[in-house]
């Protein structure tokens, strides 16, 4: 805490440190006589005054921000330079604004845990470790460049539906392995100035009130940070939410919050330290704010990097070799009424016009002057969106393309399918847009199909019938420009899926668990544990349409044999691993290395298949060769146990796999743990099975019992004893066989030395 900080508690009075713990009519830190001015934080940098523009294409505004790629497009690029860039861009457009906004509530990362998420949109991906190290690289580019991040929605809010209501009921070691793993990346990486707590329940207790999940944050990860409630998220548990140490701002109007902490601080129920030290930590934020200065900005040269950054981003699913097109085409169709107003960006807070915003037919027409267009099908045009199926525009489109020698297909969820406060129902294209290519796939096979989404679509039915699958993911205002140049070979399609595409909605993790329209659920059970994405569809043995981490290039890539710095860790050790990949083919492009570990032979728990460790993203020209460096790390391999309350490593071997997806697996080597944690903590209701099948027990038990005993405790000598592997080892105090086989004190020298 700075002089300043010290100096400014000193002349608050109480009712003005309780008035700064929520939003003023102006924002937040405002206290006039003192000098203080109003920080008022947004969602992007013109905040909602961008955002309830009514016509989005009209420039109104004395000044539009450039719209980047969403975060869900932005992961796919697996380049945490990119990353870094994308938030770096977003806080000079900050500085240029003529409010000069200081602080974002940006970047969201919560998990895909459903394909259904009407927010999947804002978030990254379904794997924490490409999530957190996104959103780290992300925050460091927005806070070097002097914008406060927003890190977001602490925690295990995975749904819009219900989501100010709805409790999680999420196993601890998923809490801890998963969701709260994201955290722990960004946080460690990044140091958020801000993190923004969710409106839900976690087993059973609000987030802001919640204090185990507190403690996680502010204890386990050593997180002091800042600390504000999403919108109005808050109920009726103001006063505990600051006692349990969690919240420091709440992000609702300021009058119910002050009276209800002035009261409580005055009838002694809570201390007016606790207030003190939320307005410490919101002085000392809003001084670090104070440095930031104003900017000017160039929005062409910044549209010409979210062209980039979504070049580097879309992911060639399919190519059957008809792409890249070329400059000279002739006969092209292009399909679709995406084609003329393109899907950019989702709905909600998080929303941007944009500066300008092409479209994909104008842009082709600047390569292929006289493409021929059919629309196809209808837009929503309101919101949320309900499309009409129009039969006339389909039989128009199959006219045009039985006669074309190639159709472009732009598909995809129009504006306000995808949105902040509500869910998709299903993983389905609009039924008009299902129609059409059910007939267009019937007159020609050469169709080149672009899927605009921030999440999932069921395609399974149209798969094998296209030539190529472009998915640009929602890729900001420049999406067009880019798409095209990836269509037409000028530029490389850089991205690898961040988030599975599988065969039907029926096989997602959460399918079975994740509340709809019109279902109540006060209790959102996380039933896939930690199999979430592509461990569950590994784990289960489920075929997915595209895997985790797939893309495909232009050119081709020889990834060679993987070089480990060392082969035996303990605890705290690492491992750098080189990986030479040489490009093959003629062209550049980029190859992403992922690195995936799994454990070999018997676990103490059941683990997933693989689970990412590291990854790292190589542009190469033509005969170029380099080397990717990733680091495995023991304490990586770890797992977390809920019996003994902590974080574990496993003796034993580990596979550790160098992949180019979830699925693709170059090369594969064996390291060794040794040294690491005891696994099992032995009490005496611990089943017989697990004292039977170490050697440990048997020799204290040939030790210390006399021949008989020790020879009935052998399920080798004695068959039946396996009848008893359920048994919890107390049981055998008891006269269960005839006469007990040890007494109390028998039974605690076992204990005392197994947990030696």
């Amino acid at each position: 805490m700075s002089e300043r900080t010290k100096e400014m508690i000193r002349q608050l009075t109480l009712e003005e440190k309780c008035a700064l713990c929520a939003e003023g009519e102006e924002g937040f830190g405002k206290i006039e006589r003192l000098g203080m001015k109003a920080n008022e934080p947004q969602d992007n940098p013109r905040g909602m005054s961008d955002y309830f523009m009514e016509n989005p294409n009209e420039k109104t505004a004395k000044y539009r921000p450039v719209a980047f790629p969403s975060d869900s497009c932005l992961a796919m690029s697996w380049d945490e330079n990119l990353a870094y860039e994308t938030g770096a861009c977003f806080a000079r457009e900050c500085r240029a604004n003529e409010k000069m906004v200081t602080w974002l509530f940006r970047p969201g990362v919560n998990l895909k845990r459903s394909v259904l998420c009407g927010r999947n949109f804002q978030y990254f991906s379904e794997d924490p470790v490409l999530t957190g190290e996104m959103a780290g690289s992300y925050i460091q580019g927005l806070q070097k460049n002097g914008v406060a991040a927003t890190l977001k929605h602490y925690l295990c809010n995975n749904q819009e539906y219900e989501r100010m209501t709805t409790n999680s009921v999420v196993s601890e070691r998923a809490l801890r392995e998963v969701y709260l793993r994201t955290f722990e990346i960004a946080i460690k990486k990044g140091n958020p100035m801000a993190v923004m707590s969710s409106y839900n329940k976690v087993n059973g207790e609000w987030v802001n009130s919640n204090p185990h999940v507190c403690d996680l944050l502010r204890g386990k990860l050593g997180y002091d940070g800042l600390v504000v409630s999403d919108a109005m998220a808050v109920h009726h548990n103001k006063v505990e939410a600051h006692k349990c140490g969690m919240m420091d701002l709440e992000l609702a109007p300021a009058s119910i919050h002050t009276r209800e902490l002035l009261d409580a601080v005055r009838n002694g129920e809570v201390e007016e330290g606790v207030v003190d030290r939320s307005v410490e930590r919101l002085l000392d934020f809003l001084e670090r704010l104070q440095a930031t200065t104003p900017t000017d900005v160039d929005l062409e040269k910044l549209h010409e990097t979210a062209r980039v950054a979504a070049e580097k981003s879309m992911v060639l699913l399919k190519n059957t070799g008809i792409l890249p097109l070329g400059e000279k085409q002739e006969k092209i169709l292009v399909v679709g009424r995406l084609a003329e107003e393109p899907s950019y960006m989702g709905g909600g807070s998080g929303h941007m016009n944009g500066y300008r915003v092409e479209s994909y037919l104008e842009e082709i027409r600047k390569i292929v002057p006289d493409v021929a267009y059919a629309p196809g099908y209808e837009l929503a045009g309101k919101y949320p969106p309900v499309e009409p199926v129009r039969p006339d525009l389909v039989k128009e489109a199959v006219e045009k393309a039985g006669s074309a020698k190639k159709v472009i297909v732009f598909a995809g969820l129009g504006y306000g399918h995808e949105s902040e406060g509500y869910d998709r129902a299903d993983m389905r294209l609009p039924e008009g847009q299902r129609l059409l290519l059910d007939e267009l796939v019937k007159v020609n096979r050469n169709i080149v199909l672009v899927l605009s989404c921030g999440s999932v679509l069921d395609i399974a039915r149209w798969n094998e019938k296209m030539a190529a699958i472009l998915y640009n993911g929602l890729g900001g205002e420049a999406i067009a420009p880019a798409t095209i140049n990836v269509l037409f070979g000028r530029s490389e399609p850089g991205g690898r899926l961040a988030e599975s595409w599988p065969v039907c909605e029926e096989h997602t993790p959460a399918y079975m668990n994740f509340a709809h329209m019109g279902e109540m659920h006060q209790n959102v059970v996380y039933g896939e544990d930690v199999y979430v994405g592509y461990r569950w569809y590994q784990k289960r043995k489920l075929p997915v349409l595209y895997p985790f981490g797939h893309g495909l290039s232009y050119t081709r890539f020889l990834v060679g044999e993987p070089v480990f710095s060392a082969m035996d860790l303990k605890a705290g050790q690492q491992a750098e691993v080189k990986v030479l990949v040489t490009n093959v083919g003629e062209r550049a492009g980029s190859q992403v290395i992922q690195l995936y570990m799994g454990k070999e032979g018997p676990s103490v728990i059941d683990r997933p298949r693989r689970q990412l460790l590291a990854f790292g993203k190589v542009w190469l020209e033509p005969g170029e060769a380099k080397s990717v460096s990733l680091l495995v790390k023991a304490d990586d391999l770890r797992y977390f146990d809920t019996a003994q309350d902590k974080w574990l490593l496993e003796d034993g071997k580990y596979e550790i796999m160098v992949c180019t997806s979830c699925e693709d697996v170059c090369s594969t080597r064996t390291i060794t743990i040794s040294g690491g944690d005891k696994v099992i903590k032995y009490t005496e209701m611990t089943p017989f099975v697990w004292f039977a099948m170490s050697e440990k027990f048997q020799k204290i038990v040939q030790e210390k019992f006399p021949p008989q005993v020790a020879a009935m405790m052998n399920p080798m000598v004695v068959p039946m004893m396996a009848l008893s592997f359920a048994l919890p080892i107390y049981r055998f105090t008891e006269p269960v066989f005839g006469a007990p086989l040890f007494d109390k004190e028998g039974l605690e020298m076992i204990l005392e030395k197994m947990n030696a």
